[in-house]
């Protein structure tokens, strides 16, 4: 892709605005001069790691180093022999290698978050040695350290010590000098290097020295006194050694990163293009891009796409962008995009040029994450705005010349974007050249779009598969363009319109009207009313498509009542079968008892009374329990639709253990029973009135079923007992019955409730179980289970 084609597409404009986010110049050159990626891996990979940054920012993280040193320079002037590195270029390469260190650690430790980050950096080179060798020798503002060496630490030290005496020296003859009256300037002054006097011109020789200076009137001049050149000969001497030492220093520390130039610029070339991979990731963070979706065809569909260059430049004038939604499917090759002028039809086609050409340079897109973008190999784009003077050609001209260039190299992996096709000359010789462009077009593969007013051209794209129409919407009652692509149906140039809206005279609109072909005007209406019954076809597909799912999503919630309902009616038979048997078993039971008794007291009449009596009484109580049987009647949808709600009378199906609902959480319910609390599903549950609960409590029968209200079948027994609420006197019965309970139906696990709290519930709880004689095993409850919350009681 020519750097032209880059910047017709304003992608240039983008990468010079994303490059100012780079951290360093070498990563801003290396932005600047990335090419498009064409391995499909490399490219996604490269995307993920651009996406984790930019999740990376969102989090509002910061990167673990401050400084990124553009380092190019230094490591080319250390490939010269002899050469080294002064004080400030040390530091850049310490700064370096710090960077490396610290974003190889960092994305280490965070390698489960940001995994193709992580293996991007783990390719850095560590090394600590010359790290702690140049902060050892170069201190925090870049200057020499005195402990650098230990000649460099004596040289300064005699340096410090010199200059105080000679400083000391200076002032004594300034007081002097002074008091005498011989200065022009009461101060000491540096010249040419030196410590100075002023004197007056005529007191010049009244102290022994150099003349060093005059001033620019010179009525004064600066004198070094003889007295203190021994001291600054000796200045100027440690200075020069001083020199000599450091230069020997950073000679010798250069010569230690030499051999590691390699590495350094492998680290170097790394993080530069780590600095890419921030720079693109903080444009993502400002204009909300996404990576979208790469199809492996043709497929194209973007949702919500804005044009980036737009976003920014809008942004910063806090104007509306307008997104585009536009989806070509596999077998559509070619769009032809018409419209009114200054309607969108170009801002359309450059949008998505541009975001393809984004995408296969790194960059996250703004759109929507369900869009759907293929990979070209190239694009090209012919807009008509520029002419080839120096060649003395016209504008259609020129536009002929770039379409031919772009006929030569299309082929089927290529995307071709050209606005006005073929509008710089007459009509139909114009429309005829236009349709054979795209058919040639067609032929190489190439994925097309266009920008037209030709009507040809509209119905040409109708009429030929592969070819769709697509048209810039327009308010006609506004007057105002809206900036919405519809496709599947071309558009008007809305003339007519626009010189209204620039205020012509209604006169010469008319006139204007009148000169156009009546069949035209006819076919303009016709394209109207198409868009108005293609608008209310869409409207009403909207609407069908949300009536169907809706219709789906109860279809489904019926089939799930009705298959609830049919187990509750089999479970319900289920019970009542087992009541029965077990009342028949107590019925048999008694009546053996009752035979037993008499066998055992043949010749006792009352023995035999009794025994009579005990039977009549047996059979006028199952008398009685049969004509309070009611048949189970069919449930039918009103029926399993009854909500129990808190504070509700309720009883146990299957037994007459009754109570009364405390709460109900995701179809269970905790139900108050005396002094104890059963948990239990909502299916097992039924509404009573308190007539009903008076009656079954008024019965033995009964009586004495709610008082042993877990000797109920484990069918609609809950294997659950809560004590949250009670102390530990009430809990001890209850765990009691429980287990009982329990025993009694043979389950085997069951899990008691006693909160965390003080933990006194749990030691009561724990010392029953290890006397009671149905326990096996107990233990608290695991992390799922809800912990030392629970115990889990295991029953032999």
């Amino acid at each position: 892709m020519d750097a032209v084609t880059l910047r017709k597409l304003e992608f240039t404009r983008v990468a010079e605005y994303t490059s100012r986010y780079c951290l360093s110049a070498m990563g801003g050159d290396l932005l600047l001069e990335t090419h498009r990626q064409s391995e499909r891996d490399l490219l996604i990979a490269d995307l993920e790691r651009v996406l984790e940054l930019r999740n990376f920012l969102l989090e509002g993280q910061s990167l673990p180093f401050s400084l990124l040193p553009d380092t190019r320079h230094l490591l080319r002037h250390l490939e010269v022999i002899d050469s080294y590195l002064d004080a400030e270029g040390l530091q850049d390469i310490f700064h370096l290698l710090h960077a490396a260190a610290q974003l190889r650690k960092f994305m280490f430790g965070s390698r489960e978050v940001y995994p193709k980050l992580n293996e991007f950096c783990i390719r850095l080179w560590l090394e600590k040695t010359l790290q702690f060798t140049i902060r050892s020798v170069v201190d925090e503002q870049g200057g020499i350290r005195d402990t650098a060496s230990d000649g460099l630490f004596l040289i300064r030290s005699e340096l410090r010590e010199s200059r105080t005496a000679l400083q000391r020296k200076m002032e004594r003859l300034l007081r002097r000098c002074i008091e005498n009256g011989w200065l022009m300037d009461d101060t000491i002054a540096l010249k040419n290097g030196r410590l100075t006097l002023g004197f007056r011109v005529e007191y010049k020789y009244k102290v022994p020295g150099y003349i060093q200076d005059y001033s620019g009137s010179g009525q004064t001049v600066f004198i070094e006194p003889a007295e203190a050149l021994a001291l600054s000969n000796r200045i100027q001497e440690l200075d020069i050694n001083e020199r000599r030492e450091i230069e020997r220093i950073l000679r010798e520390v250069s010569g230690m990163i030499r051999p590691e130039l390699e590495n350094l610029n492998h680290n170097q070339e790394l993080l530069a293009g780590f600095d890419t991979l921030y720079a693109r990731a903080k444009l993502a963070v400002e204009t909300g891009s996404v990576l979208p979706g790469i199809a492996e065809g043709r497929q194209l569909r973007i949702v919500r796409g804005y044009h980036p260059w737009l976003l920014i430049t809008h942004r910063m004038k806090q104007a509306e962008v307008f997104p585009l939604d536009l989806d070509l499917r596999h077998d559509e090759q070619a769009l032809v995009i018409s419209g009114p002028n200054a309607g969108g039809k170009s801002v359309a086609m450059k949008t998505a040029g541009l975001l393809c050409c984004m995408l296969s340079h790194g960059y996250l897109l703004p759109c929507s994450e369900s869009s759907i973008f293929p990979l070209f190999s190239s694009i090209a784009i012919e807009i008509g705005d520029e002419q080839s003077i120096e060649h003395d050609l016209s504008t259609f001209s020129s536009h002929l010349s770039a379409i031919r260039g772009i006929l030569e190299s299309a082929c089927s992996n290529s995307l071709v974007l050209i606005d006005e096709l073929c509008s710089g000359t007459d009509v139909e010789e114009g429309g005829a050249i236009a349709k054979a462009v795209i058919e040639e077009l067609l032929r190489r593969g190439a994925m097309t779009f266009v920008t037209t007013h030709l009507g040809e051209l509209k119905a040409y794209a109708h009429e030929r598969e592969g070819v769709v129409n697509g048209a810039m919407e327009f308010d006609r009652e506004g007057l105002l363009p809206t900036f919405r692509f519809i496709k599947g149906l071309p558009g008007n140039s809305f003339a007519f319109a626009m010189m209204k809206r620039m205020g012509f005279a209604q006169d010469l609109i008319d006139m204007a009207q009148g000169f156009m072909k009546e069949e035209r005007v006819g076919v303009e209406r016709l394209l109207d009313d198409l868009k108005c019954l293609m608008q209310e076809n869409r409207a009403l597909e909207s609407s069908l498509r949300h009536d169907r799912d809706v219709i789906e999503t109860e279809k489904q919630s019926l089939a799930s009542v009705r298959a609830e309902i049919a187990a509750q009616r089999t479970e319900l038979k289920s019970r009542a079968l087992r009541e029965t048997q077990k009342e028949i078993e107590h019925a048999r039971r008694e009546i053996r008892g009752i035979v037993q008794d008499v066998k055992n007291a043949p010749s006792d009449d009352r023995t035999v009374l009794d025994a009579r009596k005990k039977l009549d009484l047996r059979k006028k109580a199952l008398a009685e329990v049969d004509a309070e049987q009611v048949p189970l009647a069919p449930f039918s949808l009103e029926t399993a639709r009854e909500e129990i709600r808190t504070g509700d009378l309720v009883r146990l199906q299957g037994s007459n253990t009754t109570g009364e609902v405390e709460s109900i959480q995701s179809g269970s319910a905790v139900v108050r029973c005396g002094n104890f609390r059963l948990t239990t599903t909502l299916k097992s549950l039924e509404k009573i009135t308190k007539t009903l609960e008076r009656k079954m409590q008024r019965e033995p029968q009964a009586s004495a079923r709610k008082a042993s209200w877990t000797a109920v079948t484990t069918d609609a027994l809950s294997t659950t007992l809560d004590l949250r609420g009670m102390t530990g006197e009430e809990a001890i019965p209850a765990v009691e019955r429980f287990l009982d309970s329990m025993s009694m139906n043979r389950i085997r696990m069951a899990t008691i409730i006693h909160g965390k709290g003080t933990g006194s519930l749990r030691r009561r709880t724990a010392e029953l179980l290890q006397q009671h004689k149905a326990v096996r095993s107990f233990r608290l409850g695991e992390w799922g289970e809800g912990g030392a919350g629970v115990t889990v009681v295991e029953l032999k």
